[in-house]
């Protein structure tokens, strides 16, 4: 009976850790993967952009945001994007991107999740996913009516977009995810945050496949080919999971959530396209790169360019030389050869008409020259 009690205390005392042991990593993996930063010194103000602060009641929560509206002609509606920020950032980290969004004539809106910048409350991944669906409604009601509206995450914004899917999705047109990973779980083991054998113990705190298969909205998918930290099969997953309409863009800027370092209106082509009609690549997988495309179209265009001017040049020069040779020629009428005439020509002793010869006559008749008369010589004395 003694072994037996024993045994049952070991069972149990194994049970409580390994319990105790998975609530606690589970919690560790959550919290870990939400880090949140303090709001800089950057606003949008200090980039020459109008903006309006507002503030979102998320629960007991106020989140900060900032409104930056894009200038349109008169009687149309500026596109606008909800845009979900990364890990470790807060909203003054991404001024220039509503710079960007702005020039391109498309309107954003930017925000702290809880505990991030400065947003009220405990930053966590279940708060963040909240906060999603209560400024998806700020957004919706004050995005103007007409306007077509984008949800885009990136990074932790991807995650938190796509685990709030429900809750965002009836209000806007479609969703941009940007260095999606699979899964909070496998992304953690792939960082070494947790043990590989440990992870099947755990809890999954945000399944992104899963998630996209939720997605009832045109879905955008852009991932760097070479991204270390999120691999572009990932992304790959969560796109081949959702069940309408959905695209992935491979670009060509290397590293995690490369896209948001480039300002290049070439880089975000398919986004600003999706962003302003709702157009996707026709391939699941799409590999274009716009920024090569437009190098290659301007090379070609210079170098046509060149060519012609290279025609024009070539053409001048040959009718100057005409004109020149022209100018250089003699005249027709009224050349002269040096001490000749057309006409009059002479020769010594000679003319054409009436040709004379010593002591003869146009006749023949011989005649003979009369002679002078003979001198008389003077008297001598």
């Amino acid at each position: 009976m003694k072994a037996l009690a024993w045994i049952l205390a070991i069972v149990v005392a194994l049970a409580a850790i390994g319990w105790g042991g998975r609530v606690y990593t589970a919690r560790a993996m959550s919290s870990r993967a939400v880090t949140p930063k303090a709001l800089g010194a950057a606003t949008p103000a200090t980039a020459d952009l109008p903006f309006s602060r507002i503030a979102v009641e998320a629960g007991d929560r106020t989140l900060i945001a900032w409104w930056v509206r894009a200038s349109v002609d008169s009687g149309q509606v500026a596109p606008a994007i909800l845009f979900l920020h990364g890990n470790r950032s807060a909203i003054s980290d991404y001024v220039d991107l509503q710079k960007f969004f702005y020039r391109q004539g498309v309107s954003s809106l930017v925000f702290d999740y809880s505990g991030f910048g400065a947003s009220g409350g405990a930053p966590s991944l279940k708060n963040a996913i909240a906060d999603a669906g209560s400024v998806a409604r700020v957004f919706a009601d004050s995005a103007g009516q007409g306007a077509r509206k984008i949800a885009m995450g990136s990074a932790l914004g991807s995650t938190v977009l796509l685990q709030a899917i429900d809750s965002v999705q009836p209000h806007v047109n479609g969703v941009v995810i940007e260095g999606v990973d699979a899964s909070v779980r496998g992304t953690a083991v792939r960082i070494g945050r947790i043990p590989k054998f440990v992870a099947p113990l755990l809890v999954e705190p945000g399944d992104n496949v899963l998630a996209a298969s939720r997605v009832r909205v045109p879905l955008l998918a852009v991932h760097s080919f070479a991204d270390a930290r999120a691999p572009i099969e990932d992304a790959e997953k969560v796109v081949a999971a959702v069940p309408g309409k959905a695209s992935l863009v491979r670009h060509w800027r290397k590293g995690h959530s490369a896209l948001l370092s480039s300002s290049r209106p070439c880089d975000w082509a398919p986004v600003l396209s999706f962003v302003r009609s709702g157009t996707l690549p026709p391939a699941k997988l799409d590999t274009t790169d716009a920024c090569k495309v437009e190098a290659a179209q301007t090379a070609a265009a210079v170098a046509a360019a060149i060519k012609a001017d290279s025609v024009r040049a070539a053409a001048a020069r040959a009718n100057a030389l005409k004109s020149a040779a022209a100018k250089a020629a003699p005249t027709k009428a009224g050349a002269t050869k040096a001490g000749t005439t057309k006409t009059g020509t002479t020769k010594a002793g000679t003319t054409k008409a009436g040709t004379t010869k010593a002591g003869t006559t146009k006749s023949g008749a011989r005649t003979t020259p009369p002679r002078a008369p003979p001198t008389k010589k003077p008297l001598e004395d």
